[in-house]
């Protein structure tokens, strides 16, 4: 459910109520309580109150009338005020992924979407890779304010080129507003969330479950509420507890994971053929193998390196053939990586 400033909700889970004071977007509102506090809130965790009565705006003081006023006085010129609504300065581009109708999860495509939560109207230009050639696929459209927009549908096996995508935004309105700057954002997907039903959650947006990332947020709060829920509120560090607990040391996890998609490991890549792009690649594969090789946590190493054309793939495991005989390797896991990774066991 959309809410708007000014509305009266109840909570769902609380025996509380209170008065929507600003929109966070990303499915998150402000609310003032009861207790006069303003918290932020997921809005399927309201409900709107019927009970409440409509909030009565005060009627300005009447003017007393002057004594000496007669027929003959001239009326007040006023200002002429402009009745052009400014649009809000708070934008929130949200990109949505959905699974496609009538398949199993672990089967079906993937449809995505932009999402416009401000009172522009955005004109985009929406790059990604390309899944079967080194080249760029872009799509131009029109976002109109406060909308939805699908974008393209993304076969199952092509999943992995949605690990990088790139967002560049022109805003418009016929209302009153600053002129804004364009804007491009760079958005870095971990592409095995695709492949597990639990990232997909309940959302405002659709029907169904989804996967929604954030593109594109200038509102201060919105961003703050997201760095806490993303690393977790962490106490007051000033405070000194009264029983303290012994410090644990945290377990170094078995496994390692090395993108080596090119636009994971350089910045810009133009100007490079082909074959440099390969041996960079595998300069890196060769470095970051001898150095889980030599870490003694680690067990096994997944190189994600795409489907493509299968280049990279054929090269990695030809120097495993020659060069590392002594490790075993295999396909990683297919329901994460989509089969573009390879698992090597180094220890």
């Amino acid at each position: 459910m959309l809410f708007k400033i000014g509305d009266r909700v109840k909570f769902l889970f609380q025996n509380d109520h209170g008065t929507v004071t600003r929109i966070v977007g990303n499915g998150q509102v402000i609310v003032l309580n009861s207790d006069d506090f303003e918290v932020p809130v997921y809005t399927n965790e309201l409900i709107l109150d019927p009970e409440a009565a409509p909030i009565q705006k005060p009627e300005p003081p009447k003017a007393p009338e002057s004594p000496k006023a007669t027929s003959t006085t001239q009326p007040v010129k006023k200002e002429t005020q402009h009745t052009t609504q400014s649009v809000s300065d708070e934008i929130t581009v949200l990109a949505a992924f959905v699974p496609s109708n009538g398949k199993p999860f672990d089967k079906c495509d993937i449809d995505m979407y932009l999402l416009n939560d401000s009172g522009y109207r955005i004109c985009y230009n929406y790059i990604r890779p390309s899944a079967n050639t080194e080249k760029l696929e872009t799509i131009q459209g029109i976002l109109e304010p406060d909308t939805k927009e699908y974008v393209e549908t993304i076969a199952r096996e092509d999943l992995g080129c949605l690990s990088h995508i790139r967002i560049q935004m022109l805003f418009a309105t016929q209302k009153m507003h600053k002129i804004r700057q364009p804007e491009e954002a760079d958005v870095r997907i971990h592409t095995p969330k695709f492949y597990k039903e639990t990232y997909f959650q309940i959302n405002d947006f659709f029907d169904e479950k989804a996967l929604i990332v954030p593109i594109y947020q200038n509102n201060k709060l919105a961003q703050a509420i997201q760095e806490l829920s993303e690393n977790g509120i962490q106490g007051n560090k000033d405070a000194t507890p009264t029983h303290r607990q012994p410090q644990q040391k945290v377990k170094k996890t078995d496994k390692e994971v090395v993108d080596l998609h090119l636009f994971e490991l350089i910045e810009d890549d133009k100007g490079m053929t082909p074959k440099e792009k390969l041996d960079y690649q595998m300069k890196v594969f060769r470095e970051k193998l001898e150095e889980n090789i030599h870490d003694p946590h680690v067990r096994k190493v997944i190189f994600i390196h795409g489907k493509g054309n299968g280049r990279l793939k054929m090269e990695i495991r030809k120097c495993l053939d020659q060069n590392y005989k002594r490790y075993e390797y295999q396909d990683a896991s297919f329901e994460e990586y989509g089969g573009g990774a390879t698992l090597v066991y180094v220890k």
